[in-house]
């Protein structure tokens, strides 16, 4: 529901910008709330045409790293028609998916589940349309009431909408290591993870027997997953994996450290001082980065022993390697090459090489240009986000900035994951829907007290 326009413009309780799987719980919860959230209008905007989550690595029998139940909304509100389970009784395999025995679907089928919920929920949202700059709008007495956003059309045509509160979550930037070429990205012959599967389908066009060189990059998850896919759909092709440290690292997913993606640790984590707050982040870096599941683990240890037993000699780990630059040269691309422990510098020639290295969550920044000068930092720069994912403004901003995935550094891990999905838009919408839109009074009773997981 869109309310009566504001400077000629549309105006929303809230606005969001992206429409991953945050801002799907958000819908999800807001449609099951009932009575409490009559009238409260939110909408989206997400660039692309359709709703999409990591296509690129949609790998087959890759599967999800949380348990089903962490879906968009059973531990905010275990009866919303939103979960994961009704959305297996729709499809008839509730049982089916039972007897598996697991807690953790495949990518495929999650991403599957979230494609169901967010036809449900099509009003929640306008595809197709980039959120390009967020202004504030001043009232007589000079403070600031709501924000203006500006958007693009698929068409081209700008338009603008106005909100009380914003919520940002454009999802993570892919990250390219410094020497890469921008050339070599555009033609194909290096690839993020992110788009994995759309750039490597040539290869597959190409012949799947062609002796293909292949370089994978990174020491996680993406990574391990990348190398046995390589492996194994190009039979032919030489395949190495490189990173910086010895081996790669098994992730940590033991119950107690787990304990740190529950909505408790974030309060911990958030009452925190930035010093200490550093120091947890280091400490559980092996939960969520550079990590590996033990099975991925397992099974690139078992191609590399069957390669022993077999004579082979195509699949290759490159220890203490970093990747310096990457440039085309007559269709391959030339990959540089440094040995962290001699210093030497190499140059490889292969037919494409993959960048596993991650995503950098701070883009949400570049659309903050226009109201930087309200926000609040810490002595780093960093800014100072409450724990409602709130960005903490000076007294003349009245409206609220909510971040999803750029809040790492007040909020741990959890603020880029999953794992706390339902309870994090679950307190942003407590924030919105209990708060009036003039002002950052204490928030009112939760809109979800008493089914809180």
């Amino acid at each position: 529901m869109t309310t009566a326009p504001r400077g000629g413009h549309p105006h929303h309780r809230l606005l969001g910008v992206g429409y991953g799987p945050s801002h799907l719980s958000m819908s999800a919860l807001h449609a099951s709330a009932g009575p409490a959230a009559a009238g409260t209008s939110l909408h989206f905007l997400e660039s692309r045409d359709a709703f999409s989550w990591h296509p690129g690595m949609l790998l087959p029998g890759a599967r999800m790293q949380v348990a089903f139940l962490k879906d968009l909304v059973t531990p905010r509100d275990p009866t919303s028609p939103y979960s994961f389970a009704n959305y297996l009784v729709s499809k008839g395999r509730l049982e089916p998916f039972l007897n598996l025995g697991t807690l953790n679907p495949t990518r495929r089928e999650y991403v599957d589940y979230f494609r169901w919920a967010a036809d449900r929920l099509a009003g929640y949202v306008t595809y197709g349309n980039t959120a390009e700059a967020i202004r504030p709008v001043t009232g007589p007495d000079g403070r600031v009431t709501r924000l203006e956003v500006d958007h693009r059309g698929p068409d081209g045509t700008r338009h603008t909408v106005s909100a009380d509160h914003v919520s940002l979550a454009p999802g993570g930037t892919p990250i390219v290591p410094p020497g890469v070429e921008p050339g070599t990205l555009r033609d194909g012959t290096v690839l993020h993870s992110s788009s994995f599967l759309g750039g490597i389908r040539p290869f597959h066009d190409r012949g799947r027997e062609l002796p293909y060189r292949f370089l994978v990059v990174g020491a996680g998850q993406s990574a391990a997953e990348i190398f046995q896919y390589l492996a194994g759909e190009f039979p032919a092709a030489d395949v190495t994996l490189a990173h910086r440290g010895f081996a790669l690292m098994p992730a940590n997913s033991s119950a107690l450290a787990n304990a740190i993606f529950d909505p408790a640790s974030v309060d911990l984590f958030h009452g925190a001082g930035p010093e200490r707050r550093r120091g947890i982040l280091a400490e559980l870096k092996a939960t969520n980065y550079a990590a590996v599941d033990d099975e991925d683990i397992t099974a690139v240890a078992g191609l590399l022993y069957d390669q022993q037993v077999h004579g082979g000699q195509r699949l290759h780990l490159s220890r203490f390697t970093e990747l310096t630059g990457a440039r085309t040269e007559d269709g391959l691309v030339t990959a540089t090459l440094r040995d962290l422990l001699t210093g030497e510098e190499r140059g490889e020639r292969h037919d494409a090489v993959v960048l596993a290295t991650g995503y950098d969550f701070r883009e949400a920044r570049g659309l903050l240009t226009g109201v930087d000068p309200y926000l609040l930092r810490d002595g780093d720069g960093e800014l100072l986000v409450d724990r409602d994912y709130s960005v903490r403004t000076d007294e003349s901003f009245a409206p609220r900035i909510f971040l999803h995935g750029a809040a790492e550094h007040t909020h741990g891990l959890t603020s880029t994951l999953l794992s706390l999905l339902a309870h994090r838009a679950g307190d942003i919408l407590d924030a919105v829907l209990g708060t009036p839109a003039a002002g950052h009074q204490d928030l009112a009773t939760p809109l979800f007290e008493g089914v809180h997981a």
